[in-house]
C-alpha cells in the first residue's frame, strides 16, 4: 500500500521539480532601446540607451555593430560614467559622434548582450526558439537642407 502511494507521488514530485529547472525562465529581457535624437546629421552627437531587466545580473557587457558596416562597433556601459546616469541600474548607454563623412541613409544598429564567459546570452523567443539576447535600433542620417 505504501509503495503504491509513493508511486503516485513520484510523477508529481518530478513535475514540480522540473517546472523550476528552466534556466531560461529568469533570462534577462531588453525592455527599451533607443537612440536620441532619432534623426542625425554629420557632426551630431547622439546617446544610445538600452534598458535590460536582468534579475540574475548575468549581463556583463553590451556591444553593437552597424549592420550595414560591421567594422563600426559600439560598447555600451552601465558604470555611471557620462552619459550613463547610474552604475548597475540595468540602463546601458554610450555617446556617439556622427562622423562628418557619414553617408546619408537608413542604418540599423544591432546590440548583443554577453555573459561572464564572453558568449551571447541565450533567451527564448515567443515561439520557443533560443537565440542571443539582441536588439536592433534603426537610425537615419540626413544631410542638412
Amino acid at each position: 500500500m505504501f509503495r503504491k502511494k509513493m508511486m503516485l507521488w513520484i510523477p508529481v514530485a518530478v513535475l514540480l521539480l522540473l517546472t523550476g529547472c528552466n534556466t531560461l525562465s529568469s533570462a534577462p529581457q531588453i525592455t527599451k532601446a533607443a537612440i536620441t535624437p532619432e534623426v542625425l546629421r554629420p557632426g551630431d552627437t547622439a546617446v544610445i540607451t538600452m534598458q535590460i531587466h536582468d534579475r540574475s545580473r548575468v549581463v556583463k557587457r553590451v556591444e553593437g555593430i552597424v549592420l550595414e558596416d560591421a567594422r563600426i562597433t559600439f560598447k555600451l556601459r552601465d558604470d555611471g560614467a557620462e552619459p550613463d546616469e547610474k552604475a548597475n541600474d540595468g540602463i546601458w548607454s554610450m555617446q556617439v559622434d556622427v562622423p562628418f563623412q557619414a553617408p546619408p541613409g537608413e542604418f540599423r544598429l544591432e546590440f548583443t548582450a554577453y555573459g561572464q564567459d564572453g558568449t551571447p546570452i541565450p533567451v527564448r523567443d515567443r515561439d520557443g526558439h533560443i537565440s542571443p539576447l539582441q536588439q536592433v535600433i534603426p537610425l537615419r542620417i540626413e544631410y542638412q537642407q
